[in-house]
């Protein structure tokens, strides 16, 4: 993806990041289930994975994202592409936490910042 697009997408997300409250709540009923994964670490092929055995998010399939979602992995950015652009189509449907490698002495010591760059090259 251009630079001005995900640059366009990071702009809107922490928009509405902003707007979210720090702690999001969630229920399930008799109907509804929440798909929950964590430390994806940079590997596009599991988030590929979870997408095909649970179905894309949506307005009736809510996905909560426990960090670690950069560093180590070669797709770090590919990964955060996909989810920001879902969370912009479903804001109340697809949750994301923060981890520990959602910081920047993480990110430097163990590889999205290079990746950044690399991809970039800003």
């Amino acid at each position: 993806l251009h630079a001005r697009y995900v640059m366009q997408l990071l702009c809107e997300t922490r928009r509405v990041l902003k707007e979210l409250p720090n702690i999001t709540r969630l229920s399930t009923s008799y109907s509804k289930e929440i798909t929950v994964c964590g430390d994806l670490h940079g590997n596009l092929d599991d988030l590929l994975l979870i997408f095909y055995k649970n179905g894309l998010p949506s307005e009736q399939n809510c996905y909560v994202f426990n960090g670690d979602f950069v560093d180590r992995g070669k797709n770090s950015m590919e990964i955060l592409i996909i989810l920001f652009a879902f969370l912009l189509i479903y804001p109340n449907n697809l949750h994301l936490n923060r981890g520990n490698h959602e910081d920047y002495i993480m990110n430097m010591r163990y590889g999205f910042t290079k990746e950044v760059w690399k991809k970039y090259k800003v």
